[in-house]
């Protein structure tokens, strides 16, 4: 009965196509997406835009998803091709998901939102973020309808239908191309997030407030605030919440080299060892391509635990400090660390 269920489940999202933007460093965030949508029960199809991924990264991927290239580019940052599904004539329910983004339950609700006609994002987790607006917006993008100044949202997860949206995905490009790639992730600047800037614009101008649908609080979080209450179910809370998506912006990305160093990723390590090399996840990755410290062997454990302490003091630290030097303190490990330009995912609070 138990399978038949899940069948049945996964067939009501044979309309959802999930696209997503990859990359070599993106590549093991890539394939937790991907194994975090099917443990989930989350069905539908997945599409990778392939932004620099190597040929064995490539293969991997194709063994569940759909890995594309194509001949047109934003120029600068590849986060700004989000709403690349327009150029392959995306149908039904599409969902545009970032690449550090895990899924941590189903999704039916949303989707279903969208179905009957709402575009369907993620609040910002910061009040601050969620009054973001700049006026400059209405000129540089040459939006079509004077600017409202309603909440900033998200843009990390976005589901909508073509049959509702035809024309939305393409009108969000040709808005990304216009943002300038050179103010991204610079605090202050109008476009720090060139790819959710130029989609808050639209809706806050050409298109009915009320078509957006934002999804309940906490049901995106940060994965470094987080608690992990099933590895093996992925279920996580915040607060005593569920969430649904873990989100893990801004860089170094926790399975990067340097990742230990982010907020909460020692502790983020289980999910990403049980997504990553657990014997019943579709795609499955060779340890040796991790970072030690993420690898599941002793070395990676003894590693791993060597690492915990000065995370959680970090993390401790950042939790403490007002959100003005929680700022400096993330330039200053973007600078150290190293955030480089080109990066598939969009700034976002962290």
């Amino acid at each position: 009965m138990g399978g038949r269920m899940t069948r049945t489940k996964e067939s009501a999202q044979g309309d959802v196509t999930y696209y997503t933007v990859s990359e070599d460093d993106f590549f093991l965030g890539t394939v937790m997406l991907v194994n975090s949508l099917r443990i989930t029960g989350n069905g539908g199809k997945v599409v990778v835009l392939d932004a620099g991924l190597l040929p064995e990264q490539r293969r991997l991927l194709e063994r569940d998803a759909e890995v594309v290239t194509l001949p047109a580019k934003i120029k600068g940052t590849p986060a700004s091709m989000k709403p690349y599904p327009h150029l392959l004539e995306a149908s039904g329910t599409v969902v545009v998901i970032d690449s550090d983004i895990v899924v941590t339950a189903r999704l039916d609700d949303a989707l279903d939102l969208a179905r009957n006609g709402k575009i369907v994002a993620a609040p910002a987790w910061l009040e601050s973020t969620r009054n973001r607006w700049f006026a400059e917006w209405e000129q540089a993008l040459q939006l079509r309808a004077p600017l409202r100044r309603e909440e900033w949202f998200h843009s990390g997860f976005v589901a909508l239908s073509i049959d509702h949206w035809p024309q939305l995905l393409a009108r969000w490009w040709q808005l990304s191309e216009l943002a300038p790639a050179e103010q991204a992730w610079l605090d202050h600047q109008p476009f720090n997030a060139p790819d959710s800037d130029a989609l808050n614009a639209l809706m806050m101008s050409e298109i009915p407030r009320g078509a957006l649908a934002l999804l309940p609080e906490g049901d995106e979080a940060f994965g470094g605030d987080i608690t992990i209450d099933d590895v093996a179910t992925l279920r996580c809370t915040l607060n005593g919440r569920p969430v649904r998506l873990v989100h893990y912006t801004d860089s170094p990305k926790p399975w990067q080299r340097r990742g230990w160093v982010r907020s909460g990723a020692t502790a983020y390590v289980r999910i990403m060892r049980r997504l990553l090399f657990a014997p019943d996840v579709p795609l499955r990755v060779e340890p040796a391509n991790a970072p030690l410290w993420l690898r599941p062997t002793l070395r990676g454990r003894l590693a791993s635990a060597a690492l915990g302490a000065p995370n959680r003091t970090v993390g401790w630290i950042s939790r403490r400090l007002p959100e003005t030097a929680r700022n400096r303190a993330r330039d200053w490990r973007r600078k150290a660390i190293g955030l480089r330009a080109g990066s598939p995912v969009g700034s976002g609070d962290r």
